[in-house]
């Protein structure tokens, strides 16, 4: 492995000044021959130079000395609050730098906003799709580009649509879109979403493209074709940053790698220099355990701790969302629901957490109904829930760790006495999870707002597991977590399931599924259409799966 821990911001001050400019472009070590190479290095596409971006006190990115150049595929990658998104927004121009440079193609440039970033060849596709669902792809494209047809000398307000939906075509052409103009939004899968996103980028002439976590939403199939085209854009002129979490595609897609710690640049690396596990070790700053060991889980046919049966629900629109969903999970099982988002995932688990009402079917737990129970009920009932979005649904930002620790157990003597919180016993269950799941916060007297995603998800995890439940119903429990994180709640998982209670979980993480689980559903279109063993499917026949169609000769329980 060649120079792959580069502590670039100290040999930045270290070297020199004659050796800084070198290193500036590249990020690397420098030699007496690698500065005459060619006469001069390959021009930087993008760089910055010291940036530094300074909330109040809180230092989000130090001095960052970043280089990209023409035509490369850049991954960023770096534990959740690392700086990652603040040092992207930054160069869309979202956010102002307090200090330091930021240069395209040799220039310096100081954005105001996203306009100014576009105007400079700079476009972003971020991880939740700015889409309007009611107007169409070719209308979507359009949204907030001012274009005016030639009368004479006059112009007019009005939109060319034959050339604008020309020229539409062609890049759906161009770079091979699974697109349709006349489509409505709404209509379109996930994986169509984002390839309008970047096609609304290719439209406005943009020559960087950076990515959030773009990968996060797809099926397997999806994700191929997105590495493939990005490819294709670098070949064709251009430029790539990607910020994802996820190593395999790390390697799959890049050319080089810079990762972040702590807001500061902590080294790079070329991608075929380096692997997985060397990347997820400057990340974090340690050995990371890339993945567990799954074994002694339930053999199937054991005795079922938890049943779902024809479950059916409809959308605030009053369009059926669940088709009668079926399943049961075991004790000592893990029993996974694999997915691409919105097929019906979201109304399942708002129906099992007592989130939303079921019109039809049942839930038992030990043979007990439940279905249509408030939440509270469902603590009662000894399941924890790890709910979906952590913030909507399992955090307050704005109040403490300690209140966040209690929240959902208020009923229990040892917090609250006749409506009376004990703060005391508050602040040292919240100090017991804090060492117990290695929670980093400055001050364990904080809000939850201060937290990193990771961390955040920690706080639910250490409040689930430690109020005893005997089901976990565990809905995208590393969704946005650094893969330190990941490590941990993957074997806080196993763990549990190891010691004879049972997990429901749902993610659209199909590895997460696939390593975790001993038994896969697979919910499409508002049902589970199969039942599969893990260790027996290969990832691209879930895949297929997930898009409705069953691979030949593969062996599914209905």
């Amino acid at each position: 492995m060649k120079r792959l821990y580069r502590p670039c911001q100290d040999r930045y001050r270290q070297r020199p000044p004659g050796d800084r400019r070198a290193l500036l472009l590249l990020g690397r070590h420098t030699t007496a021959g690698d500065s005459t190479r060619q006469g001069m290095e390959r021009m930087n596409a993008i760089q910055t130079i010291n940036l530094t971006k300074k909330f109040d006190k809180f230092v989000a990115n130090d001095r960052i000395n970043l280089a990209v150049e023409k035509n490369e595929i850049k991954c960023i990658v770096g534990e959740n609050g690392a700086g990652k998104t603040t040092l992207m927004n930054m160069l869309y121009g979202v956010l102002q730098p307090t200090s330091g440079k930021i240069l395209i193609n040799g220039e310096e440039v100081r954005f105001r906003s996203p306009l100014d970033a576009i105007a400079h060849g700079i476009g972003m596709v971020h991880q939740h799709f700015k889409l309007a669902p009611s107007l169409t792809v070719y209308e979507n494209i359009l949204l907030g580009v001012e274009i005016r047809k030639k009368w004479g000398a006059l112009q007019t307000p009005f939109i060319d649509n034959e050339t604008e939906r020309r020229r539409v075509r062609e890049l759906i052409d161009q770079y091979h879109f699974q697109l349709d103009p006349s489509e409505r939004v709404a209509n379109l899968s996930v994986g169509q979403c984002q390839q309008l996103e970047i096609l609304k980028m290719l439209y406005r002439n943009v020559d960087i493209l950076i990515l959030d976590e773009p990968t996060s939403v797809l099926t397997p199939q999806e994700v191929d074709w997105l590495i493939e085209n990005l490819k294709n854009l670098s070949k064709n002129g251009k430029t790539i940053i990607v910020i994802t979490h996820k190593l395999r595609e790390i390697m799959a897609l890049s050319d080089s790698v810079t990762v972040i710690r702590h807001g500061r640049v902590v080294g790079e690396a070329k991608t075929s220099d380096t692997s997985e596990k060397e990347l997820a070790q400057m990340m974090v700053g340690r050995d990371v355990v890339l993945t567990v060991s799954n074994e002694g889980g339930c053999p199937c046919g054991s005795t079922p701790v938890y049943s779902v049966r024809d479950l059916t629900t409809v959308n605030e629109t009053g369009q059926q969302v669940l088709h009668g969903v079926s399943f049961d999970v075991c004790e000592h099982e893990i029993y996974g629901i694999a997915g691409v988002e919105g097929n019906g995932q979201s109304e399942l688990v708002k129906i099992l957490t007592g989130m939303m009402l079921a019109t039809g079917g049942s839930v038992a737990i030990g043979g007990e109904d439940i279905t249509n129970v408030w939440p509270d009920k469902l603590r009662e009932k000894k399941i924890g829930i790890i709910p979906e979005d952590r913030y909507k649904h399992g955090l307050c930002r704005d109040m403490s760790l300690a209140d966040n620790c209690a929240a959902g157990y208020l009923n229990d003597r040892d917090l609250c006495t006749c409506g009376v919180l004990k703060k005391k016993e508050m602040q040292e269950r919240c100090r017991k999870y804090i060492e117990k799941y290695d929670i980093r916060i400055a001050d364990e007297h904080g809000n939850v707002s201060q937290l990193s995603g990771g961390n955040a998800q920690k706080i639910i995890v250490a409040r689930e597991f430690e109020s005893h439940p005997r089901l976990m119903i565990a809905c995208q429990p590393t969704r946005g977590v650094d893969v330190g994180s990941i490590e941990y709640i993957h074997q806080s998982l196993l763990d549990f399931r190891n010691a004879g209670y049972s997990v429901l979980l749902i993610s659209s993480e199909l590895s997460e599924i696939m390593s975790l689980s001993d038994r896969v559903g697979v919910m499409y279109k508002g049902d589970i259409i199969g039942e599969v063993d893990p260790k027996t499917t290969t990832t691209a026949e879930i895949g297929l799966l997930m898009a409705g169609t069953k691979p030949e000769g593969l062996k599914v329980k209905a």
